[in-house]
């Protein structure tokens, strides 16, 4: 006799980048069980693959889902929403106290609902380099991450996911978007150091996945507050 089949509820998310609606089931046993070994490993590329494996078998709709094509913090923002509904909207999160001579280590809990991303003021993705010439940009996407080596990154590295988050350049007289990787690379290498630097705050200022928790220590009853930001913070 061939067991029941269970029910898979369905749940409803939101992309901050576009505003369109996702449908999701939360992940099954055999996905979490993805999810621990990545954890385990430690390794943040193991890790962002795990995501992207469990987003891909858990998003039911739109049918042209896919999770290469989005930026990493709507990936971040989507992951989240899926384990609240796979495992609980509470995370319980250890912080320690920054005091050296306190250091006590307090355990705080965040309700999911209240993680969102996080658009800065003023945020734009124009970058002007000279009085003429520009750079538009686009968000870091979520493949771009695994080009860079998150733990020591190169300069190459670097100028790798920064050519993959160009859109176009311009000037007083034109807009270029048709160029190839190479030249681009060579464009970007004969920046001079506060040119890059701008470029450097266009990441620094982008939209990400953030949360600040006050909490009090139980040691010193001090009061403190500490931001969290990216999707590995919030399992860490």
């Amino acid at each position: 006799m061939a067991l029941p089949i269970l029910e898979t509820p369905e749940f409803e998310a939101t992309l901050p980048s576009t505003g369109e609606s996702i449908l999701f089931r939360p992940f099954l046993v055999k996905e979490e069980k993805i999810l621990f070994m990545a954890l385990q490993g430690g390794d943040q590329n193991e890790m962002m693959n795990a995501v992207k494996n469990i987003l891909g078998a858990c998003v039911l709709s739109p049918e042209y889902f896919a999770v290469e094509n989005l930026t990493m913090y709507d990936v971040e923002y989507l992951f989240l929403k899926l384990r609240g509904k796979s495992v609980g909207e509470q995370i319980d999160l250890k912080v320690k106290h920054p005091d050296s001579e306190c250091n006590h280590i307090t355990e705080v809990s965040i309700n999911i609902d209240d993680i969102e991303v996080q658009f800065p003021e003023n945020y734009s993705d124009k970058i002007q380099l000279t009085e003429t010439i520009g750079i538009k940009m686009k968000p870091i996407g979520f493949t771009s991450s695994f080009d860079l080596n998150l733990d020591d990154p190169s300069f190459d590295d670097l100028i790798a996911v920064v050519a993959q988050c160009v859109d176009m350049l311009y000037d007083d007289q034109n807009v270029y978007e048709d160029f190839t990787q190479e030249e681009l690379v060579t464009f970007l290498e004969r920046l001079n150091q506060s040119q890059f630097t701008k470029i450097q705050e266009f990441f620094n200022m982008s939209p990400k996945l953030s949360h600040t928790i006050t909490w009090t220590c139980e040691k010193c009853g001090e009061t403190e507050t500490i931001t969290v930001e990216g999707l590995n913070n919030f399992f860490t």
